[in-house]
């Protein structure tokens, strides 16, 4: 059902997480609101959305969402309630398809709601400064161009929430975009466990489960410290993000957050390219004795690095990552949790979308090579994929696209003619 809304009533109670603005530039904005009509729901009331010429002014609460995925129209819609204006990019392609959230609730009923958010723009076409930014993708790649696509509008004044797959991401975004460190923008990590998917049936952002968004800051001189720099300049940034209810914003320690993010980087590493490479699905992981040697031949190798990072140490929170048993027993759980599912690394490569392996088990090339360990099944693995990836890409691009048309009286005629028997 197509949940209904309404304007605000006077007497209506204010939003808690900010004022209204009554300047020259926000006069026309009608403020987020919740009415409650006698004993019923509330209904929630979003902000209307500025003009571009309004939305310029610098007393203008302003969010960009840097994304081309459902989750980045997700937290913008999140966002529309909080900031008065929300401005969606792309680095490639704009698209405003998609206005509906299709949600579920804990009976399954599921609901459709009006997305509220604006249209999309290129990144790269406006020069107008940006202060705070989420920039979502799947991939490190994805990431890298979108970053590459707005640095002319980023400076250190910039607070960036960086969120995509893997780890090791930041460390070439400032090796690679912002190689000053003085000109650079202030940097958190976000890692949401919120899923989605686009929906074609319903034009619709679907949420396929609820979770959380753990956010942590880093510092520039060891992405991978467990010192914490100042926050100050970010916390207002972090505030709004967590006002933003749908969100479910959780800041934490860099520790905590590097934590919360392991165990899917893991899987990701021992699990997916044994798919690729054997071609079995989840389900059938467990019941071939190929698949299973592979798997505990990378995960041993991957505790082996963890063991020794610096920033693991022997925290209690990494007992069960840290011990082979258990990680392999953790392992095996989300398999079978994923057994219905087709491999998210060959869907990748079958539709040619940019594979994220030097983020999984090059990371941990990466890490073993500075810790002065082998890791040779990690490295064949990380091989494998890329040369599974560069054989698809031929072939994508050998294919010769054909078009079905009708033949005309005349050209049968004209066959007849000229063809020999």
């Amino acid at each position: 059902m197509l949940r209904g809304r309404s304007r605000a009533s006077r007497g209506a109670p204010e939003p808690p997480y900010r004022s209204k603005q009554r300047n020259a530039a926000t006069s026309g904005i009608v403020e987020p609101t919740i009415i409650r009509n006698g004993h019923g729901s509330p209904l929630y009331v979003p902000s209307v959305r500025l003009s571009p010429e309004a939305s310029k002014s610098p007393s203008v609460h302003k969010i960009h969402i840097l994304g081309e995925d459902a989750r980045s129209k997700f937290i913008a819609h999140a966002l529309s309630g909080v900031y008065d204006s929300v401005e969606r990019l792309a680095w490639t392609r704009p698209s405003n398809k998609y206005r509906y959230l299709q949600r579920f609730d804990k009976n399954g009923t599921a609901t459709l709601e009006p997305l509220n958010v604006g249209r999309q723009t290129l990144a790269s076409k406006s020069d107008s400064h940006i202060d705070e930014l989420v920039v979502s993708s799947t991939t490190a790649q994805g990431a890298m161009e979108a970053l590459e696509a707005v640095k002319h509008r980023v400076d250190n004044d910039t607070t960036v929430c960086l969120m995509t797959d893997g780890l090791g991401v930041l460390e070439d975004v400032r090796q690679k975009i912002f190689s000053v460190p003085e000109k650079e923008p202030a940097f958190l990590l976000g890692n949401m466990s919120h899923k989605f998917a686009f929906n074609r049936n319903f034009d619709s952002v679907r949420q396929l489960r609820h979770g959380m968004w753990n956010i942590t800051s880093v510092q520039r001189s060891a992405v991978m410290s467990t010192e914490q720099p100042k926050v100050e300049t970010q916390s207002h940034f972090v505030k709004s993000l967590q006002a933003a209810k749908l969100l479910n914003t959780e800041y934490t320690p860099f520790d905590s957050w590097f934590r919360y993010k392991l165990p899917g980087v893991i899987f990701d590493s021992a699990v997916e390219p044994v798919c690729l490479l054997l071609e079995v699905p989840y389900s059938g992981l467990l019941q071939n004795a190929s698949a299973r040697k592979l798997i505990s031949s990378l995960l041993e190798e991957i505790v082996s690095v963890l063991r020794l990072m610096p920033e693991i140490g022997r925290g209690e929170a990494y007992h069960e990552l840290l011990d082979l048993d258990r990680a392999q027993k953790a392992l095996y759980r989300r398999i079978l949790h994923h057994r219905n599912r087709e491999s998210s690394l060959v869907q990748d490569i079958r539709r040619g979308h940019p594979v994220n392996v030097d983020y999984l088990n090059g990371y941990f090339l990466r890490r073993a090579h500075s810790l002065g360990i082998q890791v040779p099944t990690n490295k064949m693995m990380w091989d494998l994929v890329k040369a599974k990836n560069a054989i698809a890409t031929q072939q994508r691009e050998g294919y010769v696209r054909i078009e079905e048309t009708s033949v005309t009286p005349e050209m049968e005629d004209e066959y007849k003619r000229t063809s020999s028997y």
